[in-house]
């Protein structure tokens, strides 16, 4: 029996080829279709074999294969609706997001957030698998996951590093499904159930593994802790912003303070109003990453329950190394 050859040696998804061709405005046209609206310009003549796009569609997620056959131009400013991650096979490409460039390549993919504008490069040689994920769905799994309202959207650092650590085995995970559903095991064989839970192992993967503003939000919940201890952290992550007492969080769980102390030393190593500040502080970091230029400081700290701006900055900069003012803001923030 032959062996599969590996993704980056043959074109992937060909059983779902979507179209192939030479002419520039159709395969702009063909690709804004599935994605988004954009300008495509070629860099110097043509000589390529021509653009070949396969597509399979998912839920909240779609597999993805894209190569331009020379070399292009691609803006298509703010995705709006989805994020997109570009995993090259083969060659080379300069990507842009806000203002952040990446030189991608096999060793290194690219996240596009949709709230920062996107240009691009694709040399002749670039070959891309892409994953399409929905933003709707990626930030519903990214409340769910940190227990949190999440007013601004997830931005990831634009640079993927795939070729060591766990974004590696996220990587191979990706590949996975596109070997699966090649082999008829996959997208479109899987039940709506199956789909949906690959969907979200995938979306959580990412979410946990990519650097973002919300990836210090994301650490697990104790494993084993118990139903009053669950009850007192959600009370806690529903009502964050509010002035939030021992005796309160103890009633809202069903058990005694003590018990409710006691529980908390043991699953967290704090105390409930301890466990409070930190998720207060990481809550305004997220905030701190994702706010616009003009969004102040002491508005942010108000919003996620302190009200002395001088122990506000402490305990900043304790938990973070560094004082409020001094994290960046999103230079790519839109409402």
């Amino acid at each position: 029996m032959t062996a599969p050859q590996p993704l980056g040696e043959r074109e992937p998804l060909r059983a779902w080829r979507q179209f192939h061709s030479r002419d520039i405005d159709e395969v702009r046209a063909l690709v804004a279709r599935q994605f988004c609206d954009h300008r495509l310009q070629p860099e110097g003549p043509s000589r390529g074999t021509g653009a070949r796009y396969n597509h399979v569609r998912g839920q909240a997620l779609s597999l993805n294969f894209l190569s331009y056959g020379s070399a292009v131009q691609i803006d298509p400013g703010e995705l709006q609706d989805f994020y997109l991650v570009q995993m090259p096979l083969s060659g080379r490409a300069q990507i842009a997001n806000g203002s952040t460039s990446v030189a991608s390549d096999r060793r290194t993919a690219t996240v596009l957030n949709p709230t920062r504008e996107t240009r691009m490069t694709w040399h002749a040689d670039c070959r891309m698998l892409l994953l399409q994920i929905r933003r709707s769905a990626l930030h519903r799994i990214a409340e769910q996951a940190a227990g949190l309202s999440l007013p601004e959207a997830v931005v990831f650092d634009t640079a993927l590093p795939v070729s060591s650590g766990d974004l590696r085995g996220w990587a191979r995970q990706f590949a996975a499904c596109v070997s699966a559903t090649e082999n008829q095991t996959g997208f479109g064989s899987w039940s709506a159930l199956q789909q949906q839970v690959i969907e979200e192992q995938l979306i959580l993967g990412l979410l946990t593994h990519q650097q973002s503003n919300i990836r210090h939000l994301l650490a697990a919940r104790a494993s084993g802790s118990s139903s009053q201890i669950r009850r007192a952290q959600d009370f806690i992550h529903a009502n964050i912003g509010e002035p939030l007492s021992v005796p309160a969080i103890a009633a809202a769980a069903d058990c005694s303070i003590r018990s409710l102390q006691a529980g908390f030393r043991k699953h967290f190593g704090l105390t409930p109003m301890e466990y409070l500040r930190d998720l207060r502080l990481d809550l305004a970091r997220y905030l701190m990453l994702s706010r616009s230029a003009q969004t102040p400081v002491s508005s942010i700290a108000y919003d996620c329950g302190f009200s002395h701006l001088g122990r506000f900055s402490q305990l900043y900069r304790t938990r973070f190394g560094e004082l409020p003012s001094a994290t960046p803001g999103n230079p790519g923030h839109s409402l």
